[in-house]
This record gives structure tokens, C-alpha cells and sequence, in this order.
């Protein structure tokens, strides 16, 4: 049987960040192993089990991180008259252009390590910004819909696995499904609409999956301790 990952970036990190909150690990996604843990635990499922399964492909969703995106916050910060009844404001927009720039140097690094994965595409949809809502994803969700309804008509895999639990993608799944195609979906409860659980074939919390289970495609970050040497060389 032919497999399929599709990954909605923003909701596995979300996921895996909760687990801070669920058990205290502060955990790093290696997107590379994702596709070895997928076809472990299906192959563990008394559904599976006596399949050839393959890994055709992994699509991986998120918003990015532009120069355009900059831009605008810069804009909105400068078109703030310095008062001080809108220090505040300034304070807030200011935080959010900081952490942009430094999410889209880290992106950057990410996605140059992600392109030399074997058979894993990258599907960015530039981010936005408002000054009421601040900075938010557009079209992600669309992207990932349609990845997965044209593979499914083009019968380039047989189950589908999709780390998201958006009810936008509730009707293409519901159309996959009707072209007699498995959906697995994978997510943490939390961020997981009911519905999505409904349509499901099956579905895997994350909340459920145990320390060795994560431990296949993710690992807990422990901070660079700094030694007499690393001291020395930054004097």
C-alpha cells in the first residue's frame, strides 16, 4: 500500500509544544524520521500488518516568513506617532517584528536542511499581516486540500496521513474517502475539531503516544551546557 504524509507544520508544532504543558519534555520535530515512525506504527496496526506498505512522499505546510511580510510590520511600527500614550502599542508591535525576523532567519536554516530530504516537498504559503490581527496564515490549509484530493483522483497513494485536525479539510477528506482511499489523521487532542475525528479512518493523539513512540521522530531539547572553553574562546 502505497502511503502519503501530509503535514500541517503549525498544528504537529503546536502539538508537540502542548507536550511541555502534558508532561514537562520540550521536544524537537526531525522532520526526516516522521516517514520511519508512520510506517512503524501502521505496520504495528493489526490493519496493516500483513501489507507492503511504502513511503511515496512527505508534503510539509506552513506559513512563511517574508521580506515582504517585514515590510509591513516595519510600516505600521513607523506609522505609530512616538507618544507615550502609544508606547504600548509600539512595545507590542515592535515584539512581533523581532520575533518575525528571528523566525524567518530559523525557517531559513530549516527549510535548506529540509531540501535535502529524500522524497519530502515543501509547500509555503507566504504569511500576512494586519495590525488588528497581527501575523496569520492564508492559504496553507487550501494548499493542503488540494494536494490531497488531486493525489487521491491521480491514485498516488492508497492511505493518506494527515497531521491536522482543521475542519476546513473536512469535506476533502470526505471526497478522498469516497475514492475508497484510507485517511489517518494525527493531533493533539487539544487542536483536534470533533468532526475531523468523525470522518476519520483512525485517528492517533498525540497526548497517547508514549516517550519511545516520540522519541522516533522527535527529541527532547537540552540546552548546550557552556564550558570552561566555550568561555574562554568568547573573551
Amino acid at each position: 500500500m502505497k502511503i502519503m504524509i501530509f503535514l500541517d507544520n503549525s498544528n504537529l508544532f503546536k502539538g508537540i509544544r502542548k507536550l511541555y504543558q502534558d508532561r514537562g519534555q520540550d521536544r524537537v520535530i526531525d522532520y526526516y524520521k516522521i516517514n520511519k515512525f508512520i510506517l512503524k506504527y501502521l505496520k504495528n496496526n493489526q490493519q496493516y500488518k500483513d501489507e507492503k506498505l511504502s513511503h511515496i512522499r512527505t508534503y510539509y505546510y506552513d506559513g512563511e516568513y517574508t521580506d515582504n511580510l517585514i515590510t509591513k510590520i516595519k510600516y505600521h511600527l513607523n506609522s505609530i506617532p512616538n507618544l507615550p500614550e502609544n508606547q504600548e502599542e509600539i512595545n507590542k508591535v515592535r515584539e512581533i517584528l523581532d520575533k518575525a525576523i528571528k523566525r524567518m532567519e530559523s525557517q531559513k536554516k530549516e527549510m535548506k536542511k529540509c531540501s535535502w530530504f529524500y522524497f519530502f516537498e515543501t509547500r509555503l504559503k507566504p504569511l500576512q499581516y494586519r495590525e488588528k490581527e497581527g501575523v496569520f496564515q492564508k492559504g496553507v490549509d487550501v494548499q493542503l486540500a488540494v494536494d490531497l484530493v488531486s493525489n487521491a483522483y491521480l491514485n498516488n497513494y492508497d492511505v493518506a496521513v494527515v497531521f491536522s485536525g482543521d475542519i476546513d479539510l473536512y469535506e476533502s477528506v470526505k471526497m478522498v474517502k469516497t475514492l475508497g482511499k484510507h485517511v489517518i489523521i494525527i493531533s493533539h487532542r487539544d487542536l483536534m475539531a470533533n468532526k475531523m475525528i468523525e470522518i476519520s479512518d483512525y485517528y492517533i493523539n498525540i497526548c497517547n503516544l508514549d516517550d519511545k513512540q516520540l522519541d522516533e521522530f522527535t527529541h527532547i531539547f537540552q540546552p548546550r551546557e557552556i564550558n570552561q572553553s566555550d568561555s574562554l574562546c568568547s573573551q
